[in-house]
């Protein structure tokens, strides 16, 4: 059967034949594949680029997917017993598995299982965000950060304030207050408190920052919040994404002179048994709310140009 897979740390996918699955035990599935989203994390997991990748290699890419049961019902799944989930058919734990609503489209359940399940799990299950409270979505121009502002406001955000760089993209959103950065270079003085400044006009009413970027804008973010905020109430920060910068300075005034908590969201601070129950929620919120991200489809044999077509829209490979 088809599968894709790298070869070794670094590598670039290739199509490839890999035995079928020869059986399956009473505890597991046999998946039909029919549409896997490639996403960024995905990528650089199977790369060895992720704090979650292991050494082994040829490895089959993929973390998750959407198939087919033999009687043609419709299930997300992760975790397969042989490693990524895009082959066209792999072995899944039944309890790693998840029927799909009724009605629901196939690539927009694979498209939409990793950006939603970023932000239910950071609002739920790390922030425990509150109904009324304030939530800050730091880099909400990509499909995560835009769909969180949806999913903030369906759990109950009483207002949604959104940073990023590109101000057409913000207004997009949907969001009460928008900060954009474009034109500012985060990394000189000047510019930084330029921003700081705007951040400044709304920091006080914070409670909940989802950050999607890091680096830089995580700086500000952190100082102005400690300043704005003193120990008038607690923050959660709750750090997700890494697309400006893997690393901060972070002077430890921010932490003592203020009540913010960090935290991060993500595949080994959150309970695999709560990301799969994200994932169901954000499924239930789709079909209740009409959810859903712009996606580009591609057959599974040009997968290298999948590869390189970014993740905005949302990229899906089809078997």
């Amino acid at each position: 059967m088809r599968a894709i897979q790298i070869n070794e740390a670094g590598g670039q996918p290739v199509l490839t034949d890999i035995p079928a699955p020869a059986t399956v035990d009473a505890d597991q599935v046999l998946i039909n594949v029919k549409a896997v989203a490639l996403s960024n994390l995905a990528k650089r997991v199977a790369q060895g680029q992720h704090y979650s990748s292991d050494a082994h290699y040829p490895k089959t890419v993929g973390l998750d997917g959407v198939g087919e049961l033999a009687d043609g019902t419709p299930v997300y799944f992760d975790q397969p017993v042989d490693g990524g989930t895009l082959a066209e058919q792999v072995v899944v734990p039944v309890d790693r598995v998840l029927e799909l609503p009724n009605g629901l489209d196939l690539k927009q359940a694979a498209a939409l299982a990793n950006p939603g399940m970023s932000s239910v799990a950071a609002l739920v299950y790390r922030a425990h965000v509150k109904p009324g409270e304030t939530v800050l979505i730091n880099g909400a121009t990509g499909v995560a950060g835009t769909l969180a502002v949806k999913i903030a406001r369906l759990l109950g955000a009483g207002k949604v304030i959104v940073t990023g760089r590109r101000a057409a993209a913000l207004a997009q959103t949907g969001a009460d207050v928008m900060i954009a950065s474009e034109g500012l270079d985060l990394e000189q003085t000047e510019d930084r408190a330029a921003y700081a400044q705007s951040i400044g006009a709304v920091a006080s009413s914070v409670d909940v920052v989802l950050d999607y970027l890091y680096g830089a804008s995580a700086e500000i973010l952190l100082d102005v919040l400690a300043k704005k905020t003193a120990g008038s109430h607690t923050v959660r920060f709750v750090q997700i994404g890494s697309m400006a910068g893997t690393t901060i300075q972070l002077p430890a005034s921010v932490l003592r002179a203020s009540k913010i908590e960090l935290m991060g969201s993500g595949l080994q601070s959150v309970d695999a048994e709560d990301l799969q129950e994200a994932i169901e929620h954000v499924y239930q919120l789709a079909q209740r709310y009409d959810l859903t991200v712009p996606v580009q489809t591609f057959d599974v044999a040009h997968i290298n140009q999948a590869w390189d077509a970014g993740n905005n829209p949302r990229t899906v490979i089809t078997f």
